[in-house]
């Protein structure tokens, strides 16, 4: 299968701007985006996600349910200038041949 385009509905970068985890659930999204990166809109942090990601540097993860995972590593540069790495998650659903976005995570590298 060909993947021809990426899908990134604006409701995720809003989900990525505004969702505060409960205690145990993970990690707050709302207070990495804004208060860690800086981003104010969800516009903005689409425009980065999209600006970082391409078609070509989408790698494979496997199958899921509903289709073929993919991510994506990139950086996102912070407020103050620092760069952080990001995992994206896409999701190509089986017959479709767009990538839709899922989420967004901080990437944690292993040291070599």
């Amino acid at each position: 299968m060909t993947i021809n385009k990426l899908d990134f509905p604006l409701a995720k970068a809003e989900y990525l701007l505004t969702r505060v985890a409960e205690p145990g659930e993970g990690g707050d999204k709302k207070n990495y985006w804004q208060n860690i990166l800086g981003f104010k809109s969800a516009e903005a942090i689409r425009e980065a996600i999209l600006t970082s990601v391409s078609i070509s540097n989408l790698q494979p993860q496997g199958k899921h349910q509903f289709g073929d995972r993919y991510t994506a590593s990139i950086n996102i540069i912070t407020k103050s200038g620092e760069s952080r790495p990001i995992l994206t998650i896409w999701l190509v659903n089986f017959g479709e041949n767009t990538a839709r976005f899922i989420t967004a995570i901080p990437e944690h590298k292993k040291p070599n």
